[in-house]
This record gives C-alpha cells, structure tokens and sequence, in this order.
C-alpha cells in the first residue's frame, strides 16, 4: 500500500534551489472551528494527540536548506516515530517549526545513508522515492487539508485534499502554492548510489496566503491548527515510513491522528 492507500495521482515547473556538499474551486469549502481536545477517538479507543508549540521567529530565515539560523536553534526539535507502531526508525529524522508575519517555516533534518532521488518536474509521484511531507488541516475540520512534499533533489508537490471519514479521499493536484519557498542541502551525492552519504535537510516557508479555511492566516497568538510531519526512506530495497504523530497504519493520509500545532509567541 502506497501513502494514499490505494490511489495515485500526478505537471511541470521549474524547481526552487538546491544546494549540493488558481486556486481549485474549492475555497467554498466550510470553515469549521476547531474542537479543542486533550484526546481523540479512533476505533473507540482514546489516543494523546502529539503537541507542538510553534515559536515566532526572531531572526530572518533564509531558504538555503542548511537551518544554521539561530531562530532553527531556539526552536523545540521533533524526533519522528515509525507511522505504523511508534517504534524507532532506522534513519533518524528531527524537524523544528517556526512562524512569522509571512510565512510557516518547516525544517527536517534526515539521517539518510544512501540519499538519492531522480524526479525533478511539480508534481512529479516524489512519494514513490524519498521525500520530506508535511500535511496542514488549518482549520481542524479532519476533512481538508494542504500537503506538500519536497524530495532531495528540491522537487516539489502540493496540493490540497478533500478526505472525510467514510468517503473516498480526492487529491486535488491543480492546486498550486503561489509562493512557496523550498531549499534542499545534501551532505553526500544524490546521482552516486554507491557513495555513503551523511544526511540531508529541507526547508520550506509557506505563504499565509495559502490558507484560505481557518479563521486567522497570519494565525493570531493561542490559534491551534491540525499538522503532521512525514518521511519516506528507501534503502537496501526496503521502505521506511516515520511521521511526527504516528497513524498506526501504513498510511499518512489520516487527518484524525494529525498533532496539534500551537502558535506561541
């Protein structure tokens, strides 16, 4: 089973930087406010939803791929969980948040020996390869949501979901982020499989004007969104699936296990 569970889907724009060592018809859709809870129900069980409490930068942060700002360093890390039980991955990840009047900055930083990746064009089935996610439900609805996918060699995908509980998921690839900034560094060689590589590291800066369903974007102080944090690794034929909160299944398209991202000051 893929990361969709059983559908794939799929254009072609040039991609941001990289550095080796409309809007779909569906802003109609209802804005919903959250529920806040400690818990959520899945298959009648209570489960603790993971909680991160997103700080304001207080530096410029450039999109270099490299997070060497001191804003990254102030930042509380992740460390990412195997999706399917919580267990330790093979290669580890740690991503931090952060936020601005302008943008939502996500960075991870992958443990990875053997990085590689050979798509290139938007869109492109970057989840087949490896690759960083993040998904963005704004408005806690567990029903829609923004995801965005950056592979080593900065390929991008985004677009947005339509995924509620009992029905059939749509992905929605004719959405584009109008002003997404990403950056990719690599401490090894992409192209040479056979070279052991160290790591490599993402950021992303979202636009606040990408989110059209929660009721504040730039977020206001206290505001609490839904969000998860994923990455797929390949290595010695064998896939790795981690994510920041776990869904239990090898699928990372489960809005109700989605942590809680907090804006704080």
């Amino acid at each position: 089973m893929n990361k969709f569970g059983n559908e794939s889907v799929k254009s072609c724009i040039p991609f941001d930087s990289i550095f080796i060592a409309g809007q779909p018809s569906i802003i109609g859709i209802l804005t919903v406010f959250f529920i806040f809870s400690s818990q959520l129900s899945i298959g009648g069980q209570g489960v603790n939803m993971a909680t991160y409490h997103c700080r304001q930068a207080d530096t410029p942060i450039a999109i270099d791929g490299k997070l060497e700002e001191p804003a990254w360093q102030k930042a509380t890390p992740i460390e990412f969980k195997l999706t399917v039980d919580s267990g330790r991955p093979k290669f580890p990840t740690t991503a931090r948040m952060l936020w601005d009047d302008k943008y939502l900055y996500v960075g991870y930083h992958c443990v990875d020996e053997d990085v590689w990746a050979t798509m290139t064009k938007r869109d492109d089935k970057l989840w087949e390869e490896e690759v960083v996610e993040i998904f963005i439900d704004a408005n806690g609805d567990s029903a829609s949501y923004i995801e965005i996918e950056v592979n080593p060699l900065n390929a991008l995908v985004d677009l947005f979901v339509l995924n509620r509980e009992g029905r059939t998921a749509k992905f929605l690839f004719d959405w584009d982020s109008k002003g997404i900034r990403h950056a990719v560094y690599v401490d090894g060689n992409v192209s040479r499989r056979d070279v052991k590589d160290n790591f490599w590291s993402v950021e992303i800066a979202l636009p606040w004007e990408d989110f059209v369903t929660p009721p504040h974007a730039p977020p206001q102080l206290g505001d609490v969104w839904r969000v998860n944090l994923y990455r797929i690794d390949h290595f010695k034929g064998e896939q790795e699936l981690s994510a920041w909160s776990p869904t239990g299944v090898p699928n990372f398209h489960v809005p109700q296990r989605f942590g809680e991202l907090v804006f704080s000051k």
